[in-house]
C-alpha cells in the first residue's frame, strides 16, 4: 500500500497524460461519513485566480510521481480548455462526469 499525506497534494502540480501542466490542486475533498477521497479540486489556467477554473477530479484519475512530486492525471489538456469547470461558490459533490 502506497501512502499519500494529503497535505503534500495540495499545492501540487498535475500533468496530463500529453505531458502538459493542468495546473496545481487547490483542495481535497473527504466523505466524511466513508473516509474516502471524494475528488481533487484542480484548479486550471487563470493568473493570481483571475480566469481560473475548478475541476472536480475523480482521485483515480491522479497518480503520483515519487521523484518529482507531481501529479499525474490522464487527461490531455485541450479537454480543460473547453469545459467549464464548477463555480466556486457552488462546489459538487462529487467528481465531474465530463471528465470521464
Amino acid at each position: 500500500m502506497a501512502l499519500l499525506p494529503i497535505g503534500s497534494v495540495c499545492g501540487s502540480a498535475v500533468k496530463g497524460s500529453d505531458g502538459e501542466s493542468l495546473g496545481s490542486i487547490t483542495e481535497v475533498m473527504v466523505d466524511s461519513e466513508s473516509g474516502a477521497v471524494a475528488y481533487a479540486v484542480l484548479s486550471y489556467g487563470g493568473l493570481l485566480g483571475v480566469g481560473e477554473k475548478l475541476f472536480a477530479i475523480d482521485w483515480r484519475r491522479l497518480s503520483a510521481d515519487p521523484d518529482s512530486g507531481e501529479l499525474h492525471a490522464d487527461l490531455p489538456r485541450d479537454r480543460l480548455e473547453v469545459l467549464p469547470g464548477f463555480d466556486k461558490d457552488a462546489w459538487p459533490t462529487g467528481p465531474d462526469p465530463a471528465l470521464g
